[in-house]
């Protein structure tokens, strides 16, 4: 009897022993935070950074459970209106996670084939400018590398009365395709719109009705808006005309302290499914929650959300996952996988970690907010330097990535390439063959084979190399393309820059000796003042295309400008020549002027011919 009372105290020990950390660890959070204390950190971190803020809201959740909830600040700091559980933030691109729900439920009615190509449920000659032959598939769309440039002109309005169709929308703004489908990340606002608009084709319904329909009402979500203008829910369309934006950065470490008040901000999406939802921080905690659901109302069989949840792209050739069918994985101290959003009136996150159902989720009625969006989940799911990809990092080659990179989710046809092109990242080789420089400033640090991280920030890069043989560096969202004739194309930029500030001096002084009745152009002379001011044009023509939202009418009415001042170029190019050869008695250092202005004259021509300056972009 004493052996057997003894093998029961033992064995109630040992599965004490064994059962007790389990059991603690189940009340934490991944970087280690007591349940208890979620409240308390989240609290002491508001108090800490209470300049970068009007308001936020968050919520942090471990399966069906919320952990703590609560709202920071005031939705209109002018008329001191706190924000409350009735309040509504603006998600931004976190409604793309409504796009992705939606295939799946259709994937699982055996509707849509996510290794299909998109062209069997779209119109016929629907895409019109498509590069490759490679199939462009939904999962290709999901993992945001169809292969298309990025979309500005007519993707958004402040005037609702201007708001189309999504299908008017998705024609009017059609991007180029790039790069070869499944092999670059470039991050699509227009490809997951395109995405929504086959839910609707292939549903039969209104893509705000079917979201209303399937995962709204199954949710109980009953403060969330996903059309354009609101008004598929009227009470978060007049809560939202009375909440207020703001522009705050404040990093007094490097000398930024920005406050301003942006009023309502409200701004109608073309291609709303991208980015138009709205609604409270309850509303958009259920839905979190329902993605790490054991039973989740959004599917008919749970191994839809399961595959849903499974990697869909990776690094390179590793097993470490980028995107799980439309929702990007993050490495912290654990991966989790979520969406981020920015607009015009407030930035949001998304984070869960699905192994222990554990997640966050932040609103702010900030632009491009950056503390509380993404310091929060860090501290609910720690850092980047407790991961095993960082700690068990081995360098075992060196493969050198310097070279000029730019980012894929960008221009690269019509005028506004030149404004990738100025904003170009040099990357170069040091004397450590694990550093790599920019501007003479350390910008990534070799920490195993093919990755890469940025010093003092847990932000890392993965390297690889693609068919064409470009290294491209990948970030949880984001990707560069190493272009060696960046630099080159940069230089030009910087040439053209050049001559036109040369040009406008010159000008200024001819307008002066103009009045003063001391300038009498000769008709070689004649062609040079033209040329100048062609080019003069040109330059201001290209200033105001990159440096303000302007609308597709002055979009073409600029790139008939830009034609004209390449003709006019040539054309001046070919009378400066034959004034020289007819003037017998022109003075070498005339001449000398002459030649000047006939090769600025070409350079202007060639370089508005080479940047395509010359033609439409299919899409005005």
């Amino acid at each position: 009897m004493k052996k057997i009372i003894s093998f029961i105290i033992s064995a109630v020990t040992a599965f004490t022993m064994v059962c007790t950390p389990t059991a603690a660890a189940e009340k934490q959070t991944p970087s280690g935070i007591s349940f208890d204390d979620i409240g308390s950190t989240i609290e002491n971190f508001a108090a800490e950074n209470e300049k970068s803020y009007t308001s936020f809201a968050v919520s942090v959740y471990n399966g069906d459970d919320v952990l703590y909830s609560r709202h920071f600040g005031y939705i209109d700091r002018e008329n001191k209106i706190a924000a409350d559980e009735s309040s509504v933030y603006e998600w931004g691109s976190i409604s793309k996670l409504f796009i992705w729900v939606s295939v799946m439920q259709l994937y699982e009615q055996g509707k849509i084939d996510p290794d299909a190509d998109i062209k069997n449920y779209l119109p016929e000659g629907f895409l019109t400018r498509l590069e490759y032959d490679e199939p462009v598939t939904m999962t290709n769309l999901m993992n945001h590398d169809a292969g298309w440039e990025d979309v500005y002109f007519g993707a958004a309005t402040e005037n609702e009365n201007k708001l189309i169709s999504l299908e008017e929308a998705l024609k009017n703004t059609e991007p180029a395709q790039i790069f070869r489908p499944g092999e670059i990340t470039a991050y699509s606002n227009w490809g997951s719109a395109l995405a929504a608009y086959i839910v609707e084709r292939v549903s039969g319904m209104d893509y705000a009705d079917y979201i209303h329909k399937n995962i709204l009402e199954p949710l109980g979500m009953k403060d969330t808006a996903v059309s354009a203008d609101y008004r598929d829910n009227l009470s978060v369309r007049e809560r939202r005309e009375k909440s207020k934006a703001y522009n705050i950065m404040y990093y007094p470490e490097y000398g930024i302290e920005t406050d301003e008040a942006l009023g309502t901000a409200m701004n109608f999406i073309q291609l709303y499914p991208s980015g138009s939802a709205t609604g409270t921080l309850n509303d958009i905690t259920l839905f979190a929650q329902a993605l790490v659901s054991d039973a989740c109302p959004l599917f008919e069989n749970q191994s839809t959300l399961e595959l849903m949840l499974s990697a869909s792209d990776f690094y390179g050739d590793t097993d470490i996952p980028r995107n799980c069918h439309g929702l990007w994985c993050t490495e912290y101290a654990v991966t989790t996988m979520g969406h981020g959003g920015n607009t015009n009136a407030g930035s949001a996150n998304l984070v869960f970690d699905k192994k222990s159902k554990t997640g966050i989720v932040v609103l702010t009625n900030q632009q491009n907010e950056g503390v509380f969006c993404y310091k929060l989940p860090t501290l609910i799911f720690g850092s980047f330097e407790d991961n095993p990809i960082s700690k068990n990092g081995n360098i075992t080659e060196r493969n050198d990535i310097s070279g000029a990179y730019t980012e894929t989710r960008s221009f690269f046809t019509g005028p506004l390439k030149i404004g990738s092109i100025l904003s170009y990242q040099p990357l170069e080789a040091s004397e450590n063959p694990d550093v790599y420089t920019s501007s003479g400033v350390t910008a990534m640090e070799r920490f195993s084979d093919n990755f890469f991280r940025i010093p003092d920030s847990d932000m890392f890069y993965h390297s690889s190399v693609t068919k064409d043989g470009q290294t491209i560096l990948e970030n949880s969202t984001q990707t560069l393309l190493c272009d060696n004739k960046v630099k080159y194309k940069f230089s030009a930029v910087v040439i053209y820059a050049a001559i036109s500030v040369v040009i406008l001096i010159l000008l200024a002084v001819k307008g002066i000796k103009k009045l003063l009745k001391k300038y009498r152009p000769v008709t070689a002379g004649k062609a040079v003042l033209t040329g100048q001011l062609a080019g003069l044009v040109s330059a201001v023509s290209l200033f105001v295309m990159l440096s303000a939202e302007i609308s597709l009418a002055l979009v073409v009415i600029i790139s008939i400008i830009e034609a004209v001042c390449a003709l006019i170029c040539v054309v001046s190019a070919v009378f400066i020549l034959k004034g020289m050869i007819t003037d017998k008695s022109m003075k070498p250092s005339c001449c000398i002027k002459y030649i000047c202005s006939i090769l600025c004259n070409i350079f202007f021509f060639g370089f508005i011919v080479y940047f395509e300056l010359f033609q439409f972009p299919i899409y005005i």
